[in-house]
């Protein structure tokens, strides 16, 4: 089953007298659009910086802001999946969420917004069975109109990996605590996980070895680093011969 975009604020006056100044003219694009994301600063504020960083899993939330008045809808897109938005968060600025994901290197995409005006039926429909969007323009009116080019932006995801190293003084470690120090102070206790338990979270001890050497290994959450600036891991080693070592090493958050 498939179901049209939703229409957002009718066509203003504005819009109605531009849509007439276009088919005279035979102009296209007219509004002035920016990209915004909210992943490039610490607390989370918009920017509209053309390169950012997201961390695998993060929620991104995308704006475009247009002139009031110039849009019905904004198509958002990214690895060849679009996304249909006709509700603006307030006039003139659409808003849309993505998570990214990434694997032991970083991995680039590229986020495109696109503002439109309807010229009859929204030319996108949602296919609820596939759970996406489709362009479907309607054979027998005037595709809708883009009021402004593509703005693009680009977003390199990554992750961190916690890997410490200390040598047992004995025999294994009667304790390990380990925690994730972000740049505004918060800080994230991390449970420790057997080999057994397989991808449960927590961190891993490794070790000891035929020298003697441990290692603590995690891959943090998103929500456990810094946004941007360094987090901090902090190990905490309760050695077998009763000794307590503590081992910091920074993460670096782009």
């Amino acid at each position: 089953m498939v179901t049209p975009c939703r229409q957002g604020a009718a066509l203003t006056g504005v819009a109605a007298a531009l849509l007439l100044g276009l088919a005279a003219t035979g102009c296209e694009m007219t509004a002035h659009a920016r990209l915004w994301a909210d992943t490039a600063s610490p607390d989370g504020a918009f920017s509209v910086q053309p390169r950012q960083w997201a961390y695998d899993g993060e929620p991104v939330t995308f704006e475009l802001e247009v002139d009031p008045g110039l849009a019905n809808f904004v198509v958002f897109g990214v690895g060849g999946e679009e996304t249909v938005v006709s509700i603006a968060k307030v006039e003139g600025r659409y808003r849309w969420t993505q998570t990214f994901h990434a694997g032991d290197r970083p991995q680039a995409f590229e986020v495109y917004a696109v503002p439109y005006l309807l010229r009859g039926k929204c030319d996108w429909v949602f296919d609820k069975k596939d759970e996406k969007w489709y362009y479907y323009p309607g054979a027998n009116e005037k595709p809708d109109l883009p009021t402004d080019r593509e703005q693009r932006m680009k977003i390199t995801c990554y992750r961190a990996e916690v890997r410490i190293g200390f040598a047992a003084r004995g025999r294994p470690p009667a304790g390990l605590e380990l925690t994730l120090v972000r740049a505004d102070g918060r800080r994230s206790a991390v449970r420790q996980r057997r080999a057994a338990e397989g991808d449960a979270p927590g961190f891993l001890l490794l070790g000891p070895d035929a020298k003697g050497l441990c290692e603590v290994t995690y891959v943090p959450r998103y929500d456990e680093v810094s946004r941007a600036g360094q987090t901090t891991a902090e190990l905490l080693v309760q050695h077998a011969d009763g000794s307590m070592e503590r081992i910091r090493q920074d993460l670096q958050t782009p």
